[in-house]
């Protein structure tokens, strides 16, 4: 399979996060939004080595992916939306977000977790993917829908979003009809780190250390947690590098000129179409009149 255009899944962390997970003694985890499951199967694998347990939320599973959840006691599968479906899930070791990218969503996703935790009086390790550019300050919905009304920022199915750029533009970064943007970065309650800091505040005692490369990873915890040190030691190395932050900047700059390049393909491929459409048409339109000649000279040659 060839590799993909521009790197985006959270499975591109996946050693780190083994590490981190190693690190806890993670055994219990509660995974949120599957994409195609690839990454899901490994963090299966992780939890079985180790005689735990997962569990995963995801409103559109793949057909693989329920029939595991038949087949592994060590995998549940849970077919619903987040938020909602995490009434029952409960207290898990650990915690992967990665499903609808925005602040209404994620800022109750890590409110179930905290709270299952402080139930439980446990320290979860949490993960979140999708916390630097574009979703830090910009919520994205994948079902505007399922979000309460104060929750829901105006927002566009069609238009792109680009650094530096508060408003949407025509390009850009965009879904294409799978995901829909804020048409406003910034301001309150919009976007993914906006949440995870609010959170912060609201509750106090938690650390973040983010990992500015493929869209931003997240992981959060308890200042207290027994493998605090260790998490710290595993992501200094990324969090205080610059050249990671730089890298990104270009990875993602690159890839919006490879997107307006498209554009611009497909704008003047429909343009030719048109000159061509125009051509046919005219060369029909001669057709006819061809005919229309024929026809005429015929009558008047039989009437002569």
């Amino acid at each position: 399979m060839p590799a993909p255009l521009l790197l985006h899944s959270l499975e591109e962390f996946e050693e780190l996060i083994g590490q981190c997970l190693e690190a806890a003694g993670a055994r219990s985890l509660v995974e949120i939004g599957s994409e195609t499951g690839a990454f899901t199967r490994r963090l299966l694998g992780f939890v079985r080595d180790r005689g735990g347990r997962l569990t995963t939320v995801e409103p559109l599973p793949t057909a693989e992916l329920v029939e595991l959840a038949r087949s592994d006691d060590a995998f549940e599968l849970i077919e619903g939306r987040s938020p909602a479906a995490l009434a029952d899930v409960g207290a898990a070791d650990a915690w992967i977000l990665d499903g609808d990218h925005n602040y209404w969503t994620v800022s109750r996703e890590l409110d179930a977790a905290l709270d299952f935790a402080d139930a439980a009086r446990g320290a979860p390790l949490i993960f979140l993917h999708d916390v630097t550019w574009p979703c830090a300050r910009r919520d994205f919905y994948y079902d505007p829908a399922s979000i309460e009304a104060d929750g829901l920022h105006a927002h566009s199915w069609t238009r792109g979003v680009e650094p530096g750029t508060r408003t949407t533009v025509d390009s850009g970064l965009r879904g294409d009809g799978a995901f829909a943007v804020a048409c406003e970065e910034g301001g309150p309650r919009n976007g993914i780190l906006t949440a995870i800091e609010d959170v912060m505040q609201r509750r106090g005692g938690l650390r973040l250390h983010v990992v500015p490369a493929v869209y931003g990873l997240g992981v959060l915890l308890r200042d207290d947690a027994p493998y605090a040190d260790a998490i710290e030691a595993l992501m200094t190395p990324f969090t205080e590098l610059p050249l990671l932050a730089r890298l990104e900047e270009n990875r993602v700059a690159l890839y919006l000129r490879v997107l307006k390049l498209q554009d611009e393909l497909n704008r003047a491929t429909g343009a030719r179409r048109r000159v061509f459409g125009a051509y046919d048409q005219r060369i029909a339109d001669l057709g006819t009149e061809n005919a229309e000649l024929r026809m005429a000279l015929a009558t008047a040659r039989a009437t002569a």
